[in-house]
Order: structure tokens, then sequence, then C-alpha cells
């Protein structure tokens, strides 16, 4: 709200805008709007004449502005001179005013207030920070801060624990209703799902090369000592394992590298969990830039407020924020678009007008604003001028199906049939799927269509904030290209593309090496290959195992006495460290065992709601990976940033409970019984 506050000590300079110059001369049955800035190009008569149905003035910001300013000031000095009760009528008189004014919300003033709240707290008067806190909630209903801050002024107050735990779980439902209600939540997840997504499959590809490194390393230190190059098979499997951190060029494809080399030696379910994660590395990059896009359109104010006057009436919140934008940004004709356009949905027709004028004054290619002026011509009865503008939004743009549809509709209204027919058929032409819904849409109940105003949409605020681009574009752009051009143009990354190429080599892996790769035998963890043991004996141990546990011939004393204890310290140690996986990240246990699904099914989301309440402890997963997501800096914050929760950290703490009992408490009783 664009409203000077001086609170605390600090001055808020006011930014009023300045005022459209406009004059409405009323005569009989009669509304003429003048425009006083004279145009390069000739304009059609900057003069409407028609019916008085429903012209009204807009709503006056500077005015609101002025008499907010007077009352609040007033009831600052009342405080700062002790009266309470005169201030406490200023407030009073505050409230009665905006609700008169209808406007619903105003969050900067309240902003201001819980500021003033928290510092009466300081000082101990308890009782000025409540009637603070209940002014700022006449002025910002619901807010969740007020209600919190209310909270611990009633525990500082010695209110009592009930009262402030009522107001602390009340402001933790409106957080999390809030965040519903405007999708911040649902934004905000797809971000942080995209980075723990990312991390759950760091960690699971780092779960498949411990669980597999033996006998890889076996594998290669069987085909060098066959090679005459015993002295290199120790260091040769190390170093195929660890090439990654060897050959130093970003360190992060260490995870595609693990998938690929383990590839062949997992079990069936882990094979095609591995080829799903590849191709989910594959489209990270795309879901990355998806989910920046979605999570803009809910913690950037500039989208949002873009959004509710592009698909919403005419509404005083909306005319004031809208018109903080028009004045922060005062060279981009969007912004004075879409101000417009509300003018015109509560039928300020003169508003309207003199904001597509300007528009046009400063976008002189912008045919939607055209478009609309003529639409404003054609509503007080102007057919002639509202013709008139069609034709010139179609000399800027010979393709605007939407132009030569509206025109038709005011030649069919003062009965042009012929050139109505004409200007129909070519809107058919250009576009005829986009006719038929404007014949739909422009229908009035009685049959007859109307004028469609142009319009931004939502795919089009939505495409332009997932490909970074200014929305100003809309103004002057052409007809958006296909989507799937998009999307392939974001798979072009150097993520993706490891991705991809891992997947390939992981797949062909299995054809290039056809012979049964090592295993680890069960019982006692040492590595075995088709050269260590006959293929005939068991596939699951290696050869004394075998004698000892499945043939029983025996072994000699010091021998079985010495796999013995080999057997007890592998499957104790084994225990041991699926257990600590398991209290450290749920799921690791079942993915050690070989439970591959359900493992990363736990862990996934115990990094999901571990990311979501605590965002910064993606940062070393995005140092391994070569990446900078940084979820953590793009967390949506309300200002100002006192006594604030946060939803997604309210409903991770309960996923992060349920996901770890039930990978600590009910998976091991499963597998106990």
């Amino acid at each position: 709200m664009r409203i000077g506050l001086r609170l605390l000590g600090a001055a808020l300079i006011v930014a009023v805008a300045s005022g459209s110059g406009s004059a409405a001369e009323v005569e009989t049955g009669v509304i003429r709007l003048n425009d006083h800035t004279p145009a390069p190009d000739p304009e059609p008569a900057a003069t409407l004449a028609g019916p008085l149905v429903d012209a009204r003035r807009g709503f006056d910001v500077q005015a609101f502005d002025g008499r907010f300013e007077g009352l609040w000031f007033q009831r600052k000095a009342y405080q700062t001179d002790g009266r309470e009760e005169e201030a406490a009528k200023q407030s009073e008189k505050l409230r009665e005013f905006v609700s008169d004014e209808g406007v619903r919300r105003m969050e900067t003033p309240a902003g201001a207030l819980l500021l003033e709240a928290r510092g009466w707290m300081r000082e101990g008067n308890y009782t000025r920070a409540l009637a603070t806190l209940s002014l700022a909630e006449s002025l910002d209903p619901d807010r969740p801060q007020i209600q919190l801050a209310r909270a611990r002024a009633l525990s500082g107050s010695g209110a009592g624990v009930m009262p402030a735990a009522a107001e602390a779980v009340k402001a933790a439902r409106g957080t999390i209703r809030l965040a519903v209600r405007d999708l911040t939540a649902v934004h905000e997840s797809a971000l942080v799902l995209v980075g723990a997504l990312l991390a759950a499959i760091a960690l699971m590809s780092l779960f498949m090369i411990l669980r597999y490194q033996v006998a890889i390393r076996h594998d290669v230190e069987e085909w060098l000592v066959r090679s005459d190059r015993e002295s290199l098979a120790k260091a040769g499997g190390l170093l195929v394992v660890l090439l990654p951190f060897v050959v130093w060029i970003g360190a992060g494809w260490a995870t595609v590298w693990w998938l690929v080399l383990s590839f062949r030696y997992m079990r069936r379910a882990e094979r095609a969990l591995a080829a799903v994660l590849l191709a989910l590395a594959a489209l990270a990059y795309p879901a990355y830039r998806f989910a920046v896009g979605l999570y803009g359109l809910a913690a950037d104010p500039t989208i949002r407020t873009t959004i509710a006057a592009a698909n919403g009436g005419y509404d005083p919140d909306r005319i004031v924020k809208l018109r903080e934008l028009v004045d922060a940004h005062p060279d981009d004709p969007m912004y004075r678009f879409l101000l417009a356009g509300l003018y015109k949905n509560g039928r300020y027709f003169e508003e309207a007008f003199e904001g597509y004028k300007r528009v046009l004054q400063d976008s002189p290619s912008t045919y939607q604003a055209r478009i609309n002026l003529g639409n404003i011509y054609f509503l007080i009865g102007q057919y002639g001028e509202a013709t008139s503008n069609y034709r010139q939004a179609l000399e800027t743009r010979p393709d605007s199906a939407l132009a030569y549809y509206d025109m038709y509709v005011a030649q069919s209204d003062s009965f042009k049939l012929k050139e109505a027919a004409e200007s129909l058929a070519k809107a058919r032409e250009i576009d005829a799927e986009t006719t038929t819904r404007l014949l739909t849409q422009g229908s009035q109940d009685a049959g007859s269509p109307k004028v469609v105003d142009a319009a931004i949409d939502f795919d089009s605020i939505w495409r332009a904030t997932v490909e970074g681009r200014h929305l100003r574009e809309w103004l002057d752009a052409g007809p958006e290209g296909p989507r799937w051009r998009t999307l392939a143009s974001t798979l072009l990354n150097p993520l993706s593309l490891v991705a991809l190429l891992g997947l390939v080599l992981a797949v062909a892996s299995l054809a290039v090496f056809r012979g049964a790769p090592a295993s680890r035998c069960t019982r006692c963890g040492h590595p075995f290959c088709a050269h260590c043991k006959a293929a005939r004996e068991g596939h699951e141990y290696c050869n004394q195992c075998v004698h000892l546990f499945v043939l029983g011939d025996g072994l000699a004393p010091e021998t079985k006495s010495m796999k013995l204890y080999e057997v007890e310290r592998h499957e104790r140690w084994g225990r041991r460290v699926r257990r600590i996986g398991s209290a450290v990240l749920p799921g690791a246990g079942d993915l050690l065992a070989g439970r591959a699904w359900v493992g990363f099914t736990l862990l996934a989301l115990w990094i999901l709601a571990l990311v979501a309440g605590y965002p910064s402890c993606l940062a070393p997963a995005e140092a391994a990976l070569g990446m900078t997501v940084r979820i953590a800096d793009l967390r949506p914050v309300a200002l100002p940033d006192v006594y604030g929760l946060n939803a997604a950290t309210l409903l991770a703490i309960p996923l992060a409970a349920l996901v770890w009992l039930t990978a600590n408490v009910a998976r091991r009783r499963m597998n106990e019984r």
C-alpha cells in the first residue's frame, strides 16, 4: 500500500502517483473524456459520447492515501503525548475508514504495526502491544504473524499458557491455510521436490557403490592379474571406483558414474530403479526451471499482483497494488495496461480510457491497448470510433483474430452486415478455433455476441516466468512457439546430457560384458567370480562357505574357526551399518539390504522433509554435484521478517517423524519376524 508510515522513529516516504490529467465534462446523457496530451500520430477524437449507464469515477488512491495518512499520524501524535483515549479513538476511525472504502488488506501498515508492537513488548508494555496488534489485525485480517505476536504478548503479560498456546496454534493453522489458499505451499514444494530428488539420487548412487564396490574392484583386479599387471591390481580397482575424483572435471558426475558402474552387478529391481532415476536426472534441469517458474508465481509479489490483475475483476486492493507497480516501473507499459483493464472491468471508463491512451503514448505498437480502446467506444455506442481503433490495431498486427472479431461485432451492431461478414471470415481464416471460442465467450444472455478485451492470460504469464523473459514482451510478441520446443531447449544442458549418456552406457554394459559379474559371499562377504570357483557350485557362497554350509564336508579346524569368525564379523558389521544408516538416513538400511524400491521411497521422503524444513542442508550435495540450486535463498519470507512461521517447516516435521518411525521401528519389526 503506497502509504507513508513513520514508525519507531523511521520516516517512510510517501510515493504518490501523479494524476492522469484526464477531465470529465458531463452533459445530459453524455460523458466526454478529454485527452490533454497530444499524440504524434493522428488519433481518434479523444471524446466519448454515450449514455451514462454505469459510468462512474474510479477509486481515488491519492485521496485515500491522504485521508489514511492524516488519521495515522494523528494517532501517532496522540500516542507521543500519552493521550491514550484519543489514540484509541483514532484507531477506531482508521478501522471504520478502511472498512467504508472497501479495502480489505493493507499489508504495509499492518507490518509497520507489527514492528510497533514488538517495540512495546521490548519495553514491557504488553497492554499497548495488544492494542496495536488489534489494529493491525483489522487492517490485515488472518495474518499469522499477528497471531503469533499476540501469543508472545499474552505469554509475557502473564495471561497464562493456554491463551498463548491457543494463539500459537491459530497462527500455525493460519500459516498452513494461507499457504494452501494462495498455492505457496504447492509452488514451493515443487522446487523442494526437485532438490530432494537430486539429493536422493546422489545418495542412492552412493549406497549402490558401497554395496557393490567390493565385487567391482574384484573384477578389475582379476582382469589386471590376467593381463600380467598384478602390481597395478589393487590400485586399479580403487581407481575405477574413484575415477570422478581422480579426473577432477566436475565431481558431480560421480553420481551417474557409480550408477553406471554398479548397474551390471545390481538385482533386477535395483536395475529398474537405477534406470528410472537416470531418466529423472535427465529431466532434473527442465524440472528445476519449471519449479523456479512455479515458485516465482507464488513468491514474487509483482507476478502475484499481475496474475490477480489479469484474471480478476475490479477491486480497490488490486487497484492500489497495481498503482504501486505502475509507479515503481514507469517505463513498463504492461502494468499501466493491466491497471486500465481493472478500471474497465469496474466500468470506470474514463480512467480506463486515459490508461490505454497513456500505454499507446509510451508504446505505440501495443495493438492490445488499441483493441480495448475500441471496446470502450463500443460499450458507449460509438461504433464508428470503435471500428477505427480496430482497424488501427490491425495495421500494427494484421494477423489479430481478436481485432477482426471485435470489428465484426461493432459492424454487426451498426447494421453494416456485409462488412461484418467479411471481418468474421477474415478472423476465421486467421484462426478458426480462436474465433469460435470468441463467439462463444462473447455471447450475451440474449444470445448476441459482445466484444472481448485483449487480456494477458495465465499461460503467457507462466511461460514468461519459466523462460525468464520480461512480461512486457507479451505486448509486442507474436504467436508463441510450441511447448515441445521449450522443453527440448531445456534438455540441452550438461546434467541432462550426462544422465542420458549414463543411461545408455548402463544398458550397454549388459550387452558388452556378457559373463557373470563378480559377487560377494552372503555369509562372509568375500568377493568371488567365475575364475574363483566352479560354475556348478552355489552362486551366493564362496568356495569355503560352500564346503562349510552347503556340502558339509568340513574344513581344517583352524580354517573353520577363522571362517566362522569372518562370517560372524560380516553379519555383525552389516547389521550395525544398516541400523546406523537407517537412524541417520531412513531407507539406507533397506537399500544396503537390497530392498531398492522401499529403501529409496523412504530415503526420498526423508530428504524431502529435511529439505522442506531445513533447505540449507542441501548445500553439501549441491557442492558435490557442481550445482547451485540454493533453495534456502529462494524460500519466501513474510515482511517484516518478525514473528514468522513457515508452512513447509510445519508440514515437514510430522512427515519426517512418520518416515523415521517407519524405517526404524515398523521396518525393523517386519524384518525380525
